[in-house]
């Protein structure tokens, strides 16, 4: 397989633009280099307007999971309790993180890939005494969306600090974070923003910053002390860590390729992506694993065949040059994840589709391939 012209349709990491390639192939720079630190500069403006926020930003080495880590290290005390809202496996992360830094991870568990029941979060909020509520934007493993603004309405009616994990969310969905009163909002470089792994994105308001100052005992962590951090954030000419200067021009690049984009054009991008997407897997005979009123526009997570089982169709469809993920946990192998955002094109997402259908007609699912793929195209077409 030519893997320089294979089609890497995971959710995460995903293709990136050859604008950032070329970004990531200059000369490695100093970190104390002014034309670094000018562009480390240029970066954390560009993520304030990515996170739609006045709040402080963080640029730093690591994955998704890292601000997940900074959110439970810098926020929570012993003793503090958590809501925590699941319906995947990466909400399931926040069971294992809360506790690690001595809070007490109050779950709020819905079935995987089912939407959350805003009454029953505005049920357990009136309980009162939570320090903090933890939630998904998207779960990449059911390709399920969550109402976080809705959320955020309910958590503003109570003394709780709002964290949201938007890994596979922002910069392909609409996340307002100050207008939604998130306080800690967190994502990684790899998926809709187009970069590739190695970066955590986050950002924090006033009021999570007056948590931090007001903690009775002292951040145990030594890199994800975000006070460590602030300093070199609010000048990148300071030294904390060596930063990891070839993704930062990486980012820069994404990131100005978002800019130009247009926040609200690149939303309704990806809510093409999906309509056609979810088109196409009906157009072949196939149904969606996650609530169908609360699909991410990031990924698609179809429900394979009875008859055909998803280390099978990984395979067929790996033939064709075009690189899916299996399922998560329970429905590992029945079902597949397909990402289709960042600087993904139409031209992608109907060779995938295609692929897609002669894989199942391969495996002896699809008859007559074509209808999928068919329906995606009339949905581009119309737009």
């Amino acid at each position: 397989m030519d893997h320089e012209r294979e089609l890497l349709m995971i959710p995460g990491p995903t293709m990136v633009s050859p604008r950032v390639l070329r970004a990531l192939a200059k000369p490695i720079l100093s970190h104390g280099a002014a034309e670094f630190t000018e562009a480390y500069t240029e970066t954390l403006r560009l993520q304030k307007s990515l996170f739609m926020t006045s709040g402080t930003p963080f640029l730093i080495s690591g994955s998704g999971t890292l601000g997940m880590e900074a959110a439970a290290a810098n926020l929570v005390e012993n003793g503090d309790r958590v809501l925590c809202i699941e319906n995947g496996f990466f909400g399931e992360k926040w069971q294992e993180i809360v506790p690690g830094h001595g809070g007490v991870a109050d779950r709020l568990t819905f079935e995987w890939g089912k939407a959350v029941d805003l009454k029953l979060v505005k049920e357990r909020l009136g309980k009162g005494g939570y320090k903090a509520v933890f939630v998904e934007h998207v779960d990449t493993s059911t390709g399920i969306g969550n109402p976080i603004e809705e959320i955020g309405k309910l958590v503003k009616g109570t003394d709780a600090l709002y964290v949201v994990d938007s890994v596979c969310g922002i910069g392909g969905m609409p996340l307002k974070m100050d207008e939604w009163g998130i306080d800690f909002c967190l994502s990684g470089s790899q998926k809709a923003i187009g970069a590739p792994p190695g970066l955590s994105l986050f950002c924090l308001n006033e009021k999570a910053w007056k948590a931090i100052e007001a903690r009775k005992t002292p951040i145990a962590d030594y890199y994800t002390n975000l006070k460590r951090w602030r300093p070199i954030m609010e000048d990148p000419k300071k030294y904390f860590a060596t930063p990891a200067t070839g993704m930062v021009l990486g980012m820069l690049e994404a990131l100005k390729i978002i800019h130009e984009e247009g926040l609200e054009a690149r939303w309704k991008r990806h809510a093409l992506f999906s309509k056609a997407f979810q088109a196409g897997i009906k157009g072949m005979g196939l149904t969606s694993f996650p609530d169908e009123k609360s699909l991410a526009h990031t990924l698609s997570v179809p429900k394979l065949p009875e008859s055909v089982k998803g280390s099978e169709f990984r395979a067929a469809i790996g033939k064709f040059n075009v690189i899916t993920a299996g399922g998560l946990g329970a429905v590992a192998d029945k079902t597949i994840r397909v990402g289709h955002m960042g600087s993904d094109m139409v031209n992608d997402i109907t060779a995938t589709l295609s692929a897609m259908e002669m894989a199942l007609h391969q495996l002896g699912y699809v008859k007559e391939p074509g209808a999928g793929v068919g329906a995606a195209m009339k949905v581009f077409a119309k737009a």
